[in-house]
């Protein structure tokens, strides 16, 4: 896909809420010198979050932004220690991908970003895998998954 995107992962991350958990996240990427406006970025991720829910079910939010915030695009993958409640309806979420994306994307790479983990994270397997392993073999996979050709 493309070998520009980013990959971060930040494991046991102890939040209590749905927006605790992407303002970690959203530190992540800013420590990291993805963003050039951390603040614009949380209130657009924060703002998409309010209009529909990125609960993607087996435990899983997918929170997305095409930002200004955004200096260089990146998937951040989050593992919580314990499951948080992500949807009105109650449904609960421990493996978080929040992608990062700048606001001038070239060929639509958001929508290519979370059409590809989409269709990986559908697989039982590969969500078993991202859950039961360390931070650098979930980095290798994902950033390998992430780069292959469809």
């Amino acid at each position: 896909m493309n070998k520009l995107v980013n990959v971060k992962c930040s494991f046991k991350i102890h939040v209590n809420s749905k927006e605790e958990a992407i303002i970690s996240l959203v530190d992540v990427v800013s420590k990291e010198g993805y963003l050039i406006d951390k603040n614009q970025f949380l209130k657009d991720v924060l703002k998409r979050e309010e209009t529909l829910s990125t609960y993607i079910g087996h435990g899983i939010g997918l929170p997305h932004s095409q930002s200004v915030g955004v200096k260089n695009s990146c998937i951040t993958i989050g593992k919580l220690d314990t499951p948080i409640e992500w949807t009105e309806e109650g449904e609960k979420v421990d493996l978080i991908f929040l992608i990062s994306v700048t606001k001038d994307n070239e060929n639509n790479l958001h929508l290519k970003i979370l059409s590809k983990l989409a269709r990986l994270l559908m697989h039982e397997s590969f969500r078993n895998q991202i859950r039961c392993s360390d931070e650098q073999t979930v980095y290798n996979l994902i950033k390998e998954k992430i780069e292959e050709e469809d």
